[in-house]
């Protein structure tokens, strides 16, 4: 007959708040001040983790960490080193039974924020929170509803301090007193024990842009105007400083629910000429339209810069007739295109570097001859600056040796040698982990190189937006350029795997098949068709519209590059 004993195995338990943990007591002590009064006085960081020390002592609790220490509001428990300790705790799993700190508002102001925190901690981690100064026993409910008071108690008190902060805020807004953080050309000083906001010499510059967009200066040439004379600029802060009244002596804050009231501090510019910029902004074209990145109607946007002055095109809508077009970003350039129609000359472009699926096979076979070509003159090189390391690297030992052991040789000729060969070595190591960034698999990238080649256009035209965008990125990193009078693209960099397949779409016809393809055939091949010939074996190569560039970039720079992961998802 069985006993009772014997169905143990089956009985449940409550496994609410038992998290596993050591027989010794683990804490770790949180100190906080919100800010510089609170560290002069009385409850300054190094008082609370004194007292919180010797609490921890008396209790013959071991404290394994320290975090805090710094000034941080507890208004919200997004605080930095607040974090860092919840992450610690959490990775200790389950070896910390404590949080210390000097009195539960040091913990947290949130409220009922708090009090759930602190439930997750002793229910999920099996930690308490024990204010030194308050001690309460969370291990049984009325404890927890002590702690949860305190909780509560400590978000009222920070609740009242905002209302009273808010209350003297306003008091001063209303007389006319900035007492927040001043907006750019202005500075606080004090005269005398009188506080004064006057303007700077960077305000004194910044004069001069409310004058230049009443004479009709566009955005654009007022930040390139302030850039030259020192003061960095962008378009949206330009316009932020446009529709600030302060810069006209008035003040407008949320607290004044609405209202504008004259301040003390000195004016920048007069009301007149602050309406009349207002009012040539909200004149523009583009007042009040929400301002859209990206536009499906015209995704080679900026990526095409004009042939005549380089600047960036644009897109524009001529709603009457509903038809988009390009047009370049300088005024007076008038080089302007049908969006459809510099589309098709784009498709027209990638195009040229598509290739066939019944060249796959070759195209790979060519493509790993070149990889293991142009990486063989790279191992080469690889293992010569690894000799070179091993040389200059005895030559720091021998000269360490010598100073600090033998000391036969003076603290100059010391300097001297040390810090040239520290820095030979440095330059060397730099050399070494470029020559060591390679794909680790060139045949799969390949593949998905010819995966891309195989429908460019169709690919492009089919894509949305931002496949469009990273199609254009990928295949020319640096954009392309338009020339109007001859309605035709310039290219001035293409990614290397790209023109490299490409090319040899157009030399396969006239190889062998089977046949093995080297660099020095491709080279004359290449000629044969009109490029540009290669220089192979001179440690430079040189493709069609592209500068010469050194051999071992191609080796671990170039082919990395059609390993764009992020791109294949296509």
């Amino acid at each position: 007959m069985k006993t009772i004993e014997q169905f143990a195995k089956f009985a449940k338990t409550n496994r609410k708040g038992t998290t596993a943990r050591g027989p010794e007591k683990l804490a770790v002590i949180y100190t906080r001040v919100s800010g510089k009064e609170q560290y002069d006085k009385n409850l300054s960081l190094d008082v609370q983790r004194k007292i919180i020390e010797e609490y921890a002592e008396r209790c013959k609790v071991k404290v394994d960490a320290h975090f805090g220490g710094i000034y941080e509001s507890a208004k919200t428990d997004g605080r930095k080193e607040f974090q860092r300790m919840l992450d610690y705790i959490k990775q200790q799993k389950g070896k910390v039974s404590h949080i210390f700190v000097y009195t539960t508002c040091r913990f947290s102001r949130t409220g009922g924020a708090a009090i759930k925190l602190a439930e997750d901690l002793r229910e999920k981690f099996g930690v308490e929170i024990l204010a030194v100064t308050q001690p309460t026993d969370t291990s049984n409910p009325s404890g927890v509803f002590q702690q949860n008071i305190q909780f509560l108690f400590a978000h009222y008190d920070n609740v009242l301090r905002r209302q009273r902060a808010i209350a003297g805020m306003k008091e001063k807004y209303e007389r006319g007193i900035w007492v927040t953080k001043v907006p750019m050309g202005y500075d606080i000083v004090r005269t005398n024990g009188e506080r004064k906001i006057v303007v700077n010499a960077t305000g004194k510059k910044l004069r001069k842009a409310f004058v230049w967009k009443c004479e009709g200066m566009k955005n654009d040439e007022i930040i390139e105007r302030l850039n030259a004379i020192g003061i960095p600029m962008y378009k949206q802060q330009m316009t932020k400083v446009f529709k600030n009244p302060f810069y006209c002596g008035l003040i407008a804050n949320a607290i004044l629910d609405g209202r504008i009231i004259e301040g003390s501090h000195e004016k920048l510019i007069s009301k007149e000429i602050f309406f009349k910029v207002n009012e040539i902004h909200e004149q523009s074209s583009g007042y009040g339209v929400t301002h859209k990145r990206e536009q499906d109607e015209v995704p080679l946007k900026v990526f095409i810069r004009c042939g005549e002055c380089a600047a960036p095109f644009t897109g524009y809508v001529v709603k009457a007739k509903g038809i988009w077009y390009y047009k370049c970003r300088t005024a007076g350039c008038r080089c302007n295109k049908n969006a459809r129609q510099m589309h098709s000359l784009f498709e027209g472009l990638l195009d040229e570097h598509t290739v066939r699926e019944e060249d796959r096979e070759q195209l790979k076979h060519a493509m790993m001859d070149i990889w293991h070509e142009i990486n063989k003159e790279g191992k080469e090189k690889e293992q010569s600056c690894q000799l070179n390391l091993n040389e200059v690297c005895q030559h720091i030992d021998r000269v360490e040796e010598k100073y600090y052991i033998k000391e036969e040789m003076s603290r100059e000729a010391f300097d001297k040698f040390y810090n040239r060969y520290v820095a030979e070595r440095d330059k060397i190591v730099k050399e070494i982990a470029k020559l060591e960034q390679k794909i680790s698999n060139p045949e799969s990238a390949f593949d998905k190189a010819i995966d891309i080649s195989l429908e460019l256009a169709t690919t492009w035209g089919s894509g949305d937006v931002k496949q469009k965008e990273k199609l254009q990125q990928l295949l020319f990193p640096e954009g392309i350029i338009y020339d109007g009078k001859k309605g035709a693209f310039r290219t001035e960099k293409t990614n290397m795997v790209f023109m490299l397949l490409s090319s040899l779409q157009r030399v396969l016809p006239e190889l062998k098949k089977e046949q093995t393809v080297t660099l020095n055939y491709l080279s004359l091949s290449a000629e044969g068709q009109g490029f540009e010939p290669w220089i192979p074996f001179d440690r430079y190569t040189h493709f069609p519209g592209v500068p010469l560039q050194p051999l071992e970039h191609l080796s671990f720079g170039l082919f990395r590059g059609c390993e764009c992961t992020a791109f294949f998802g296509l």
